[in-house]
């Protein structure tokens, strides 16, 4: 009798917990259907949870309310509004006295050499320059002497060439494919044949990777084996690109596009893309901790010469943070360089084609040149990295075409042209 009226309870009891159970679901579903959705000024479609890539969280402080971070949906990146910024640095103080600002004094030119047919220049790890000729033969400059020392020639024509940071080997572009060649043992270790065209090659920080980039895949292999590591398929030209020193993430800019991608290594995700006005150079201290941009734009104007306005070039340097186990990067605005437009009646402003970090971090070098008509001076800048202060400004002969850092920082080479290549390479002094 006991056990029966114990079950009888329990069955009742099991019903009323049926009969909430309904009830509590009909009134849940209820209050979902009747609840309207309340709109957001800039709706962003996010993924179920199990359906998020690991590369998401891309974050960039902007210093102009219309950047945007674009959230990973490649090939075509909707752009979302970023996080508003605190107020950016100031510009650099006039050097001047009275607030009227000083011109940047020229550069020390240590020594100038005439060479015929050059295409690059590239320093060796031994402290010399490596000169490139169109059809091959490869010259060593002593960058104290003057002496160039002639050494193998390659069975074709070099378009590029970068050297491992060990200096135990260095890679050939060429119009046939990519060789790498090993210098101790002095033999070939392997070449690459890539399907599309090849923009540039370089050597990872670490000497690990051999990096490709092309018209739309940047590709990388392994030094010692020419395996291939990796292969993005890019939203654009691989005409710059810059690695971490842990190897861990790229920053990759297309000539004249407005915004930097960045790609992780590893697992071979987009992360995402940092919206900028079009750039034209970038450059990342050794230490990684540092990323320095040059933006250009032009635009339309009835009262410019032929109807183009003055670039806005801008010059800016941003620290870069990044949290691997929560895969976000972040870059925040540090400093705005000292920098104006140069531009003559009848010409274009200039752009710079090249940015580049000395060892200690300390000093930014950039290279500029004319892309119109007309006189075609370039120039050369040297900036202090802490202020921003322009501490130097060469005016260069026609057409500088490359530029190096060599002696630790403390001097460049400059590759002047003349005729489709170069003709003259110059070592200045760096303050």
């Amino acid at each position: 009798m006991h056990l029966q009226a114990a079950l009888r309870v329990r069955l009742v009891a099991l019903s009323a917990l049926c009969v909430c159970l309904v009830v509590g679901g009909g009134l849940l579903a209820c209050r979902s259907e009747g609840e309207p959705a309340r709109p957001t000024p800039t709706p962003v479609a996010t993924p179920p949870q199990a359906a998020r890539t690991p590369s998401l969280g891309l974050r960039m402080r902007r210093p102009t309310p219309t950047a945007a971070v674009a959230t990973p949906t490649p090939p075509s990146p909707s752009p979302t509004p970023a996080p508003r910024p605190s107020t950016p640095p100031p510009p650099p103080p006039p050097p001047g006295p009275g607030g009227a600002t000083a011109p940047a004094p020229g550069l020390t030119l240590r020594m100038a050499i005439p060479v015929e047919n050059v295409i690059t220049i590239v320093p060796v790890p031994d402290g010399r320059l490596a000169l490139f000729t169109v059809n091959g033969q490869t010259g060593f400059l002593d960058l104290r002497t003057g002496n160039i020392a002639e050494a193998l020639t390659a069975p074709e024509a070099i378009e590029d060439l970068a050297f491992s940071p060990d200096g135990r080997a260095f890679a050939l572009l060429t119009a046939s494919g990519v060789r790498v060649w090993d210098i101790l043992e002095g033999a070939t270790r392997f070449v690459l044949t890539p399907e599309q065209r090849v923009r540039r090659i370089a050597f990872s920080p670490q000497g690990t990777l051999l990096l490709v980039g092309g018209v739309s895949v940047l590709s990388g292999y392994f030094v010692e084996t020419g395996e291939e590591a990796f292969a993005f398929d890019l939203m654009g030209p691989a005409d710059e690109f810059v690695m971490m020193p842990d190897e861990g993430l790229i920053f990759q800019m297309t000539w004249m596009a407005p915004d930097i991608q960045v790609w992780d290594t590893y697992s071979g995700e987009w992360r995402g893309s940092i919206q900028f006005d079009p750039l034209t150079a970038m450059a990342l201290s050794a230490d990684g901790v540092l990323l320095a941009v040059a933006e250009n734009e032009v635009r339309p104007s009835e009262a410019a010469y032929r109807g183009v306005a003055p670039f806005p070039t801008a010059v800016t340097i941003w620290k870069t943070t990044v949290w691997p186990e929560e895969q976000d990067v972040r870059l925040d605005l540090l400093q705005r360089l000292q920098f104006v437009p140069e531009m003559e009646l009848g010409k274009f402003p200039l752009p710079l084609r090249e940015l580049a970090f000395t060892p200690d971090g300390r000093r930014l070098v950039g290279l500029a040149d004319w892309i119109g008509e007309g006189d075609m001076n370039g120039r050369l800048y040297v900036w202090d990295v802490a202020s921003g202060r322009m501490m130097a400004r060469e005016v260069l002969p026609p057409r500088p075409w490359r530029m190096a850092l060599v002696e630790g920082g403390r001097a460049v080479a400059v590759l002047i042209g003349g005729g489709p290549f170069g003709r003259e390479v110059r070592i200045y002094e760096i303050p």
